[in-house]
């Protein structure tokens, strides 16, 4: 079985590898801000693909799966009810 990990990449290259862990996700995160002027990205094999880069507050999909939010973003049709206080009869 392979074994699952978190890798940490900077300017294409390997820097660090955790656990598959919120722990090693922690730990690769710190690394990562000290090197915010490159371009740091965290890789998960489990989900095989970036699950963190350094700019992803500018661009929230991700790179090779655009658009996977577009439906959470949407929000519900928004209908009065009787039971929450927003439907009136007049």
């Amino acid at each position: 079985m392979k074994r699952e990990n978190y890798t940490l990449w900077v300017n294409d290259e390997l820097v660090a590898t955790r656990d598959h862990t919120r722990e090693g996700y922690t730990d690769l995160l710190l690394y990562a801000q000290e090197h915010m002027d490159e371009t740091p990205e965290i890789y998960s094999s489990r989900d095989e693909r970036a699950v963190w880069w350094a700019d992803m507050d500018a661009d929230p999909t991700p790179r090779d799966e655009g658009g996977m939010y577009d439906d959470m973003c949407t929000p519900e049709p928004y209908e009065p009810s009787c039971y929450d206080g927003t439907y009136s009869e007049m």
